[in-house]
């Protein structure tokens, strides 16, 4: 058996009982959890004001909150929730930016994302179950 391109490597490399063991095992079965959420944003004149503006002086408060310049792209990452308040953006910039405007930016997210008036939220708490919508900020 050939182990070029690593289709039968580790579970996948074994067979009957030694291949439903592995499966089973319970260190295969676990779930792994994270408080962690993710955002990602296009980079524009107006998304750099905001990460740098509004995001980042949030790391004080909240040493969980990491930003990182990937080329194109600002991506953040932090535990519990990322809240972006476009009223806040709008008196920052100087212009009206709504969360529409803001949401053309948005990659990609990895939490539960949602709009709340003209707020942008991302969050890891089971909206409508966990929490009710009103009191996510």
């Amino acid at each position: 058996m050939s182990n070029v391109n690593a289709y039968h490597a580790g579970t996948n490399g074994k067979e009957g009982q030694d291949f439903i063991d592995d499966f089973l095992s319970e260190e295969n079965s676990a779930l792994p959890t994270s408080e962690a959420v993710v955002l990602a944003l296009m980079k524009t004149e107006e998304i750099d004001a905001v990460v740098d503006e509004m995001i980042k002086p949030q790391m004080e408060d909240n040493p969980t909150i990491a930003v990182e310049d990937r080329g194109g792209y600002w991506w953040i990452k932090a535990n519990g929730k990322i809240v972006i308040d476009c009223d806040e953006a709008t008196e920052l910039l100087g212009k009206k930016y709504t969360v529409y405007d803001l949401l053309v930016n948005v990659s990609t997210t990895v939490g539960r994302a949602m709009t709340l008036g003209n707020q942008f939220i991302i969050t890891n708490e089971l909206l409508g179950l966990e929490t009710k919508v009103e009191s996510v900020y």
